[in-house]
């Protein structure tokens, strides 16, 4: 019994390791500047899945957009968009509505798969938040984000496993 306690302790770490891993990289804002994960330490982060082409995504984009530009300095929180798109042109013009920043087209395919794939996202607009020690505290936020608003930041759930 001890040792499969151990092991699945040492797999909740294997999770923070994967997370923290899949998040190093260089993202870009609405700029075309550089972030990367250095410049996010300390930060709740949002993992947003989202497409042009999702009509509900179009309904939740601004909503979330709101919140975050009430709270993401005073709440120390960053998003990162991944993006659905089939293309990158519509996913360009999509992020020019959004003011957080965004994994670069070029790893979509790979590290945004497995960014939706580890937080074990099934459908879009999501939200999976993460919090400064890269710990997965709420795989699916979007409704808490859109119903709850600013009051409940940052939508942690009290039981994740």
């Amino acid at each position: 019994m001890k040792v499969a306690i151990c092991f699945l302790l040492v797999l909740a770490g294997v999770s923070s390791v994967d997370v923290k891993t899949l998040l190093d990289t260089t993202y870009t804002d609405g700029s075309g500047n550089n972030v990367t994960l250095s410049d996010l330490s300390g930060k709740y982060i949002g993992l947003y899945f989202s497409a042009s082409w999702c009509g509900g995504c179009r309904k939740f984009t601004p909503i979330m957009a709101d919140i975050y530009n009430k709270i993401h300095e005073d709440k120390k929180w960053e998003v990162i968009w991944v993006t659905h798109d089939k293309n990158e042109p519509d996913a360009d013009k999509y992020f020019k509505e959004m003011p957080w920043i965004r994994l670069p087209w070029d790893q979509i395919a790979t590290r945004g798969a497995s960014m939706f794939k580890l937080t074990k996202q099934h459908f879009i607009p999501s939200v999976t938040m993460i919090d400064p020690s890269f710990n997965i505290i709420n795989p699916e936020a979007s409704l808490d984000i859109e119903f709850d608003g600013e009051k409940d930041f940052p939508w942690a759930k009290r039981c994740y496993v």
